[in-house]
């Protein structure tokens, strides 16, 4: 790890350790290409330094079967039958998704639904 001086440090009273076991929630969003590559990666980072991962992904249709949906219940199999990685939570939801938009719901009251 690398050494140095640190810029700020944290008067929370917790121990490094502790720091890291903090959960964390980091929401992907924006425009143009590369948030789920990147909130894959970094649930797939963190079920394997056995921390528990929960992924709450909107998309484009209920129907619709993501590989990474696929592969995240085999790690949750993993941990549950041989204590492998962290456990792993899979929550779909959305109503759809299209260019154009249509009148009634929108994003932010699925968003809410969802809360």
């Amino acid at each position: 790890m690398p050494q140095g001086n640190p810029v700020r440090v944290p008067d929370d009273g917790l121990t490094t350790r502790a720091r890291r076991k903090t959960p964390v929630l980091a929401v992907h969003t924006g425009d143009g290409k590369g948030k789920s590559t990147a909130a894959f990666g970094m649930a797939l980072r963190a079920w394997n330094a056995g921390l528990n991962v929960a992924v709450f992904q909107f998309v484009k249709s209920a129907k619709w079967k993501v590989g990474e949906e696929a592969a995240f219940h085999q790690f949750g199999r993993l941990h549950d039958e041989h204590k492998i990685g962290g456990a792993v939570e899979w929550h779909k939801m959305g109503a759809g998704w299209s260019w154009t938009r249509k009148s009634g719901q929108t994003d932010l009251d699925h968003a809410a639904a969802a809360a």
